[in-house]
Order: structure tokens, then sequence, then C-alpha cells
């Protein structure tokens, strides 16, 4: 199964510092959100969250590009073994939902 989405929540969100990964490619940004659980008291120093169907509100932005399978393994280096990507179900503001990749804790 051939995932063309990723939910961004922190440096990969349009305007962050890891932005560039996906600033290259062609794709469309979305309003979007997931359910979880911010964790804290990490050594990360960056926002993560656990996946949690009864959890939080999670927002952020979901990217679609049909090249994202040319550049997650940049970006799986880049989040390193601190995160996990794992594929979710993703909500839009319009109802709708999709199947993407988001990266997670280990925790």
């Amino acid at each position: 199964m051939t995932i063309n989405y990723l939910f961004v929540y922190g440096t990969l969100k349009p305007g962050s510092e890891a932005h560039y990964y996906l600033a290259r490619m062609h794709g469309i940004w979305s309003d979007a959100y997931c359910y979880g659980n911010w964790v804290k008291d990490t050594n990360i120093g960056y926002p993560v969250i656990s996946l949690d169907d009864s959890g939080k509100k999670i927002k952020g932005k979901l990217f679609f590009s049909k090249q994202l399978k040319n550049v997650i393994c940049q970006v799986d280096k880049y989040e390193g073994s601190k995160y996990k990507r794992v594929v979710t179900t993703v909500y839009l503001d319009n109802g709708s939902s999709v199947k993407s990749y988001v990266y997670v804790t280990y925790r």
C-alpha cells in the first residue's frame, strides 16, 4: 500500500525549521488532526505525540504528494531514533479522513 500523506505537528510544518524536506516537492497542504496525547518529559527537545483514539485532538498539517515516497527515508533520518513513523487515520476539517504517516514517540 502506497501512502501519499504525511501528518506533521512540529518542525516539519510550513515555516518551521525542517520544512525544507517537504518544500522541495509539489504537494498540497491541508489543516488536519489526529487523536493522541502530547508526551511530556522527553529528552527529545521537540514536540512528540503518542496515538490514542480516545485522546485529545492533535492539530497539525496534512501534506499530500505523490512524490512523498522519494523523500520519506530522508525524513526518517532527520527524525532519528527517538521517533517512529506509523500509519494512522487523520481527519480533515471538511469531515473526510485519510490514512497517513505520522511520527510518534517510541514510548
